[in-house]
């Protein structure tokens, strides 16, 4: 399935910049294109696998298996590429192009504002959790609702037993959704997720800052990565069910790898998940999001992960963001910054992947005893745990091509392997 082209020879210096300075791709930020009236036949649609909707503000071709930007029919005179952003205002004051227009209050779900580029007409966007590309009105009532639901995500109390972190993530959850609707909670819940990480990784808070200096913010995230113990895997999940998640697919790396993951995605916020956990065979055969998984002390990779730093959900955070870029900029980019890359675990004709090398967080006393004593690490281990760290986060660089949106179950567990904390070197 083709990516549809930039067509727009205007913007090239700008793409070419955002390039060169950040690492991204601009074709991996293209929210979608404006057409005008019958540039775009139904018959075009439907071959390349889109399906169309009617919306308020024209007809809306999306393709639902694929990485394509959307097509919106009849709403301009020429064809117009549409990137996403995170911030209008960010994007405005850092590419300082003259403003022709504009549409949407800010935070309302979908705004945009329109520029020109060597006399050409470019628009920038904003999505939160809004399937259409109608415009939105904001009232002061939401704005403080928002406001408040923001404080109750940024301040969540991730503190105290894998149990109690749990439950409360579920009570600020049902409270956000409550003050905006389920698909704007999930939105906001990521993006407070997002920020928590980035006050634990250092490479990815240096992406971040490349990317805000172009203005587009984590607009190229592709997903999100949480690992749990199996007892509280089942929560975690009804969790993100809560926030309106769907279970896309199941990730099963084999017996031998001993974890698997649960593929969960939003529809509305196109927010994707991938929750890790120690799985054996037998698991499978179940919805996990009905069943209970045994505690085990035989801990794989996931596990251990989990008893040394806790669970995502709390204090940890997520084990990885991953974005989409132009792996080898974005590579080099890293390298020269002093964050080194481990191997690729993926290198195909559709996908490339490589993670940053692990940020070292300290293990507390308490948890590498535990560990300890039920011989799970050994005293050298414990040691190294508890004065250096153990691995922690990354960021993962991911480069896809002809819209391919899947993963690469081999080449992962082979990354997992390479990351299991047992297996990197915690002597510096």
């Amino acid at each position: 399935m083709l990516r549809f082209r930039l067509l727009a020879p205007h913007f090239d210096q700008y793409a070419a910049h955002v390039l060169d300075y950040s690492g991204v791709e601009i074709i991996a930020i293209v929210d979608h294109w404006k057409m005008p009236p019958g540039s775009f036949p139904q018959e075009t649609g439907r071959q390349l696998g889109m399906e169309p909707v009617d919306t308020d503000c024209g007809i809306q071709w999306r393709h639902r298996f694929a990485c394509v930007p959307d097509v919106l029919v009849g709403c301009t005179k020429v064809p117009t590429p549409v990137i996403r952003v995170e911030s209008l205002a960010q994007f405005v004051e850092t590419t300082r192009w003259t403003i022709t227009g504009g549409a949407g209050d800010d935070d309302s779900g979908y705004a945009e504002v329109q520029v020109l580029v060597d006399g050409h007409a470019v628009c920038a966007a904003v999505r939160q959790a809004q399937t259409c590309c109608c415009p939105g009105k904001v009232s002061a009532d939401f704005r403080e609702r928002l406001a408040h639901a923001r404080q109750l995500l940024a301040n969540r109390d991730r503190t105290g037993t894998d149990r109690q972190v749990a439950v409360n993530a579920q009570v600020v959850a049902n409270r956000t959704i409550e003050l905006l609707g389920r698909d704007r909670a999930a939105d906001e819940f990521f993006r407070a997720e997002r920020d928590y990480y980035m006050s634990r990784n250092n490479a990815a808070l240096f992406q971040y800052r490349l990317q805000q200096d172009v203005g587009i913010g984590w607009a190229n995230h592709d997903h999100h990565t949480y690992r749990s113990s199996r007892s509280d895997f089942r929560n975690l999940l009804q969790l993100f069910e809560t926030l309106g998640f769907y279970c896309r697919e199941k990730f099963y790396a084999g017996a031998e790898a001993g974890w698997g993951a649960q593929v969960m995605e939003h529809a509305a916020s196109r927010v994707v998940l991938f929750c890790d956990v120690d799985m054996s065979p037998d698991d499978l055969h179940g919805n996990f999001l009905e069943l209970d998984l045994s505690p085990t002390e035989d801990f794989k990779t996931i596990g251990l992960w989990c008893a040394l730093h806790g669970n995502s959900i709390g204090v940890a955070g997520m084990h990885h963001l991953e974005a989409e870029f132009n792996f080898d900029q974005a590579s080099r980019i890293m390298e020269q910054a002093g964050y080194s890359m481990m191997p690729p675990f993926t290198d195909l004709p559709m996908l490339k992947q490589a993670f940053t090398q692990p940020e070292l967080w300290t293990v507390s006393p308490e948890r590498a005893s535990a560990l300890l004593q039920a011989r799970v690490i050994t005293p050298e281990q414990a040691r190294g745990f508890t004065r250096v760290g153990a691995a922690g986060s990354h960021l993962e660089i991911l480069q896809r091509w002809e819209g391919y949106r899947g993963f690469n179950k081999t080449g992962v567990s082979k990354i997992l392997k390479a990351t299991d904390a047992r297996t990197v070197g915690f002597v510096q």
